[in-house]
């Protein structure tokens, strides 16, 4: 189980860290709509993985879309 968690806990790192490179990239970028589908694809992800409590607790304990809003 302690692998499980920190697996868990990695992804949610990396999806942190690319989220917010993608987010500083966004608007310099000439492909912003290729960035704008990851950043959708990558906050659906993190919405996913909190629907599980024990999840919230590694890093998920807040409003992801206040975060990183899409628009």
């Amino acid at each position: 189980m302690i692998k499980e968690k920190k697996t868990i806990e990695l992804l949610i790192q990396i999806i942190h860290t690319d989220l917010q490179e993608l987010y500083d990239a966004k608007n310099n970028a000439c492909n912003r709509d290729f960035l704008l589908g990851q950043i959708y694809a990558y906050v659906e992800c993190l919405e996913i993985l909190q629907q599980c409590p024990s999840f919230r607790k590694m890093g998920l304990d807040y409003i992801i879309e206040d975060k990183f809003p899409l628009e």
